[in-house]
């Protein structure tokens, strides 16, 4: 096994019997919910979005985390992360986002969930696949994605507000991110969504929550809080805005992404040529880390990429490959096979960070979280 340095203990036997795992700091995602909480009036409540397996995070137990701060739902987009929810006990209200088809209907019907509906079309044929149908409506301002238009919606809240076996538990809508040449301002989004309310409260269909912020929009625009909120990347430590009218200390949920030496040896003239790749040259020592391009890592390993070993940085060497990369020992002799590697985080008085981990795989960082695997065993502290 791996020997662990500067990591604490790994909590499960999968994790152990693994030569990878990413190290998830629960106490940064307990403090980042508490900055938001902070900021809110006690009347609004806080649907967490843990899509995406919680950013990479780990749905269930980033969920756990949440629910013990005092989260009063969660938002996810897969059935996956919905289980995985459930799986830890938790009975709060769980939003699922477009993506899950009424085929699924009796396991959503069976975990208690609550579906989104855009149109007519998608209420009936939900309603057609459940005894009872819990719904959030969405409304699209802009964004050019899933939700009724402006013109449509008060249809489709009128039709489920006439059926006795649909419960209309709320509408939301989302901010548009489209990268157009003339985006769309989010005070006339707001001013949609207000006009839909107007009429909702005029017919007496307004749905008991009305949510719109994420996390840039939970940060930028306190007038928009409304009923709920729901932000993501905020919990693992990603402002998602640098105009924040709301100031948080956020911290990063990923602590770091560590792997083990399953190989090392010195290069001698019995391999033949040296190969014409850069960074390799004669009477050199190669390691082999046990991770690679099917595990995430970018297929291409940029030049200068580097990694923590013993506490000190060593280059990687291209090329990668499904599941080992190489690394040039040679400054670091007392390297041992079964050694931690860090290719994220602190060890000794070296550190890679984020930034420089997401500009070597050329993502930004919400890109770095979504390039975690699933398949990798996390380790929480």
């Amino acid at each position: 096994m791996c020997a662990l340095t500067s990591i604490a203990p790994v909590q499960s036997k999968k994790a152990a019997s693994r030569e990878a795992w990413y190290e998830i700091d629960l106490g940064a995602i307990r403090h980042n919910y508490r900055q938001l909480r902070r900021h809110l009036p006690r009347t609004v409540k806080i649907f967490a979005c843990l899509k995406r397996n919680a950013y990479g995070c780990g749905a269930g137990p980033v969920a756990r985390t949440l629910a013990t701060e005092g989260a009063d739902g969660f938002a996810v987009a897969t059935l996956p992360d919905a289980m995985a929810i459930r799986e830890m006990g938790i009975d709060l209200p769980v939003l699922l986002y477009p993506g899950p088809l009424p085929t699924s209907a009796k396991t959503i019907e069976a975990l208690g969930l609550t579906v989104t509906v855009s149109s007519l079309d998608e209420l009936e044929s939900w309603r057609a696949a459940m005894s009872v149908t819990r719904i959030f409506v969405k409304a699209d301002l802009g964004f050019f994605r899933a939700g009724a238009t402006p013109q449509e919606i008060g249809r489709l809240l009128a039709a489920a507000h006439v059926c006795s076996d649909v419960e209309v538990q709320g509408l939301y809508a989302h901010l548009s991110e489209l990268p157009t040449s003339v985006t769309s301002d989010a005070s006339e989004q707001f001013s949609r969504l207000q006009r839909i309310l107007q009429d909702a409260e005029a017919s007496g269909t307004r749905p008991p929550i009305i949510m719109m912020s994420s996390t840039a929009g939970v940060l930028r625009h306190p007038a928009m809080d409304l009923d709920a909120v729901d932000p993501g990347a905020l919990f693992i430590g990603l402002p998602e805005t640098d105009r924040p009218m709301r100031a948080v200390t956020l911290r990063p949920a990923l602590k770091a992404i560590s792997t083990c030496l399953v190989s090392v040896k010195r290069i001698d003239a019995s391999l033949g040529p040296i190969p014409d790749i850069p960074g390799f040259r004669s009477g050199m020592t190669i390691g082999v880390l046990g991770m690679g391009w099917g595990d995430g890592l970018p297929r291409h390993v940029p030049a200068q990429a580097e990694a923590l070993v013993r506490g000190q940085r060593a280059r990687l060497l291209p090329p990668a490959h499904l599941e080992h990369l190489r690394i040039d020992l040679t400054d670091v002799p007392d390297a041992r096979f079964g050694d931690q590697v860090l290719l994220l985080g602190q060890q000794a008085h070296q550190t890679i960070s984020h930034e420089e981990v997401a500009a070597q795989w050329g993502t930004d960082l919400i890109g770095l979280y979504a390039q975690l695997r699933d398949h990798i065993p996390r380790v929480y502290v």
